[in-house]
């Protein structure tokens, strides 16, 4: 019983001593080398957006490759130029390295996972960033045609659509809406509201709504104008009186 018990605690010894000795030469490696990455970063279109790198280590790395990867493939490698799309710079010291990517005129392909990855003498480590593209719109118009009001947006990112609002009430059930991919990832959300009689008093409203980010973009804000019979009767009068002017001035013309 107690050879049996001896032989257990022996076992038990032996387990324990495996795992704390891998566990040391895991953290060990992780230790010597380490990469230091911002783990989320957010753009607008059109901005400059810097991923930066940094990597230290307690010893010579002996750098074997360094770069910057965008699905698969190199974007920046450490001591080289990169392509125009993109800047690259490196840097180094003693015990410190540095590879910074610069995307430049961010666009919705830009958006996704960078990885970046090290091969040294000290073996193989990786670290990743990604990048979010948001609050994305170029510019917006609206324009009436007659009791159609319409309003636009273009250069959106993320997807949108528009909400059609009258003081507190909701008309966006009564509105057409499409929305168009450009060649660079964003869109154009355009959006027409049919009036039938109504309150016309009061200013009529498009906002682009962000469905992923849960808010409002942008606003325009449209009012429709109707002529009265007294208005339109007054035009008429106005008419009238210009073409009798103009009758007798070329009658007394002629006279003379």
């Amino acid at each position: 019983m107690s050879f049996s018990a001896g032989a257990r605690t022996q076992q038990t010894f032996v387990w324990v001593s495996i795992i704390w000795f891998t566990s040391a030469v895991s953290g060990g490696g992780s230790q010597d080398v380490e990469l230091q990455v911002i783990p989320h970063l957010v753009a607008q279109c059109g901005q400059n957006l810097t991923l930066t790198c940094n990597v230290s280590s307690q010893r010579q790395l002996g750098i074997r490759l360094f770069s910057w990867l965008a699905r698969n493939q190199t974007v920046c490698l450490y001591g080289n130029e990169s392509a125009s799309e993109a800047l690259c710079e490196s840097a180094a010291e003693t015990s410190h390295h540095r590879l910074t990517l610069t995307l430049i005129d961010v666009m919705p392909g830009n958006e996704g996972k960078y990885l970046c990855k090290l091969r040294s003498g000290q073996g193989v480590n990786d670290a990743s960033t990604f990048v979010t593209v948001h609050d994305c719109l170029q510019r917006s118009g609206s324009s009436v045609n007659g009791s159609h009001p319409e309003c636009w947006f273009e250069g959106v990112y993320p997807s949108g659509t528009v909400h059609w609002f009258q003081g507190d009430v909701n008309l966006t059930d009564s509105a057409s809406t499409r929305e168009e991919r450009d060649p660079r990832g964003r869109y154009r959300v355009l959006s027409g509201l049919s009036v039938e009689g109504g309150n016309t008093s009061l200013a009529y409203v498009c906002s682009l709504w962000i469905p992923s980010e849960g808010k409002y973009l942008s606003s325009r804000q449209l009012t429709i104008v109707r002529r009265t019979k007294s208005s339109a009767s007054m035009l008429d009068l106005q008419r009238a009186c210009i073409v009798a002017w103009i009758v007798c001035f070329l009658d007394c013309i002629w006279k003379s």
